[in-house]
């Protein structure tokens, strides 16, 4: 990412590119959630047969949120740390930074933005599956965000939110690998002024590219955070227990299934990532040339309007 718009600018873009992508590929996410948290076999024709169309989007407002704010956050530190960088160093806005750079500045990017969004993402999870797990929450009504907020307190306190945080030291590495491998993408297939402004379907081959990469290095960490969050507290266990840890879940995933069990659900992962990433980049870059259009516009307005 090699924009030099001010970084409220890319934020915005960002997560509006992140959001509609989010929409886009939601009923995949919620059955790629499904498949990873419990070991029943699912598919969007069963879901929708049990449960009604609506069932498909359960849980999209949390997420919709989560995924608005997350993007916000990651991209505005993330253009700031590197201008900061930039900056030391004495290169120019758009210049290519090493690669311990650019991973330690999307590294602490992702760290920051999922530390504030990581209760929403759990709230999600539990509202997604909710249906598939013997749950006692609401099954309908606008009151089921509320109600599994009230849930997750009730059960684990206020640090339940903050479920499976643990595992972002090293999953907020996917963003991070993501962003260089789409900018190395950039510099290598791109030349001249589309490697600074990247049209829509070499955005989106190159998001897609770039986050499937990412994924398939992180994917069974990724699995058992999803498999922590979606674990609830028994009632009849001791109120002191401990729920499932990311440790003991890739551990309980490995002795159940063996190590292929550690990729379940990996091809819906990737078809929902290609999508999402690919979305996401393509509209990202397309709102920032827009921005840019209209600057070079109003600029030579004013331009004519001084000469007049």
């Amino acid at each position: 990412m090699t924009s030099v718009l001010p970084p409220f600018v890319q934020a915005a873009s960002g997560s509006l590119g992140a959001a509609s992508a989010n929409a886009l590929t939601y009923p995949l996410d919620l059955i790629t959630t499904r498949i990873q948290a419990t070991e029943k076999g699912t598919s969007i024709r069963k879901q929708i047969h049990t449960y009604g169309l609506s069932s498909l989007y359960d849980g999209i407002g949390a997420d919709t949120s989560a995924t608005l704010l997350s993007s916000f956050l990651y991209y505005y530190v993330y253009s700031f740390l590197r201008a900061l960088v930039v900056r030391g160093n004495g290169k120019s806005k758009a210049a290519m930074l090493s690669l311990p750079q650019e991973l330690a500045i999307g590294y602490l990017s992702g760290i920051a933005s999922r530390s504030i969004t990581t209760p929403l993402n759990l709230v999600t999870v539990r509202l997604q599956t909710a249906r598939v797990s013997d749950d006692s929450s609401p099954q309908g009504g606008t009151s089921r965000f509320t109600a599994v907020c009230k849930q997750i307190l009730r059960e684990e306190g206020l640090r339940g939110f903050w479920k499976g945080f643990s595992s972002n030291f090293v999953l907020s590495l996917n963003p991070a690998v993501t962003l260089y491998l789409f900018q190395q993408y950039r510099s290598v297939m791109l030349k001249g002024k589309e490697r600074a402004s990247p049209p829509p379907g070499h955005s989106f081959v190159g998001g897609a590219l770039a986050n499937s990469i990412a994924v398939i290095m992180l994917y069974p960490l990724l699995l058992a955070k999803t498999v922590v969050q979606a674990s609830r507290r028994s009632n009849s266990t001791n109120s002191s227990s401990q729920g499932p840890s990311i440790r003991s879940s890739l551990q309980g995933i490995y002795t159940t299934g063996g190590f292929f069990a550690l990729y379940r659900g990996l091809g819906a992962q990737l078809f929902k990532g290609i999508l999402r990433q690919g979305t996401a980049m393509m509209v990202k870059q397309r709102i920032e040339q827009l921005v840019v259009q209209a600057y070079l516009r109003q600029r030579a307005l004013r331009r004519i309007q001084y000469k007049g």
